[in-house]
């Protein structure tokens, strides 16, 4: 197995783990299921529950208390005086970052961590001459364009190899 592999192999476990340690109920006060990561979040307004429509305006704050929270019911609460659903509460937050926070929850993050990992054992089958029996690629650099490519963004990462830039 190429060092490229065992690298890509690393992140995506660190990424994973990562997404389902914040949707394990379990590490929060109380206790709850282990939800395995299939955890989606939405913002809404902290005092009324509604959830907020956000747009496209990465520049604009919102400036009242608002709360992230999980579309996923608990059976009981995270901590006294806050509901079932309670991820995060906030004051301040620009619309863009909410935006992001929301739209790379634990089950989006998992679900890309087990396409890579297709991906990625798809393509370091290597045939005796060295050529990627995915996508016919003579591979150089521990792996095929595909491999680095999906370590590109692990590229600030101290076990990346400047020689695996595509």
């Amino acid at each position: 197995m190429s060092d490229l592999v065992e690298f890509l192999r690393a992140r995506l476990f660190e990424d994973e783990d990562t997404a389902r340690w914040a949707a394990d109920y379990r590490s929060r006060p109380n206790g709850g299921p282990d939800l395995s990561g299939d955890e989606r979040w939405q913002w809404v307004e902290t005092h009324s529950g509604e959830r907020l429509r956000l747009g496209r305006r990465p520049m604009d704050h919102l400036q009242r208390p608002v709360s992230l929270r999980s579309v996923n019911e608990y059976p009981w609460q995270s901590r006294p005086g806050f509901g079932p659903h309670h991820v995060l509460d906030v004051s301040f937050v620009k619309e863009g970052v909410a935006l992001h926070m929301a739209r790379h929850s634990p089950a989006r993050v998992v679900a890309e961590v087990q396409v890579k990992r297709r991906l990625l054992e798809l393509h370091s089958r290597m045939n005796g001459t060295g050529v990627c029996q995915a996508c016919g690629e003579h591979v150089r650099e521990g792996g095929c364009t595909t491999l680095r490519l999906l370590a590109t963004p692990y590229s600030d990462h101290p076990a990346y190899r400047a020689n695996w830039r595509v």
